[in-house]
């Protein structure tokens, strides 16, 4: 095997294509990524506050889905009893830290490390998207401050996850996913909170509160006779 691709698993591409875009979206150069037709449905695509948001919500569904891949592999190890269920070599062999009976669970509350990692993005995705819903709500700025306490709670376990990884003496190529898509929601969601109150966060403000107007007035609006159809009298025709 070529030096430097014994890490590589062909089937964590879908993830680290939907992790790399998010990533890429909380840059500078992120309005790049942003299509036009992207842009003409969702203005707010056009606001760095909006690019934050997308970026942030596609980084932690690639963490969620990479954290129901190591859950699989978990539920299948314990099905084999151990044993090759995913492809590896060399130091990086994720069969041999996820089938690892020592540390594949967290301690004292037993949970698979996955199945924590999926219920841990599904939180911070709620965040997020309650956020983007009502950035005006007076609840935002709690949002904010669970999401990053809970950010900072989570590098302690990467942390631990990383030292676990070392324990054991090889590397587990989806769990370091996982592990780059939480540094990278973390950094995010200190971007957001940094974002709050400022001219970024207002113009964004701005354009959700538009686009809630737009949709009542959708939702309002019942059907209208045309002129043509009208009678000599100005009454609409039944």
């Amino acid at each position: 095997m070529v030096a430097g691709l014994e890490c590589f698993d062909t089937t964590l591409m879908p993830h680290l294509i939907v992790l790399g875009l998010g990533i890429f979206a909380l840059t500078p150069a992120g309005d790049l990524i942003m299509l036009p037709a992207l842009k003409s449905k969702y203005p707010i695509l056009e606001t760095k506050f909006g690019r934050t948001i997308a970026g942030l919500l596609l980084i932690m569904f690639s963490g969620f889905t990479v954290s129901a891949h190591t859950l699989w592999m978990h539920n299948k190890a314990q099905e084999m009893g151990g044993g090759s269920f995913c492809s590896g070599g060399g130091v990086c062999d994720c069969a041999s830290v996820i089938g690892n009976a020592d540390w594949n669970t967290a301690p004292v509350i037993g949970v698979p490390w996955g199945l924590l990692g999926m219920l841990a993005f599904a939180l911070f995705m709620w965040l997020v998207i309650s956020i983007a819903k009502e950035p005006s709500a007076s609840w935002v700025l709690t949002n904010l401050k669970i999401g990053t306490n809970f950010a900072i709670l989570g590098m302690g376990i990467v942390f631990y996850l990383m030292y676990a990884e070392y324990e054991i003496g090889k590397i587990c190529q989806f769990c370091t996913t996982a592990h780059a898509a939480h540094v990278a929601t973390t950094v995010g969601l200190f971007k957001l909170a940094g974002m709050h109150s400022t001219d970024d966060w207002v113009k964004g403000k701005a354009l959700v509160k538009d686009e809630g107007r737009h949709r009542q007035r959708r939702k309002k609006s019942g059907y209208v006779v045309p002129k043509a159809a009208q009678s000599d009298t100005g009454e609409e025709e039944e």
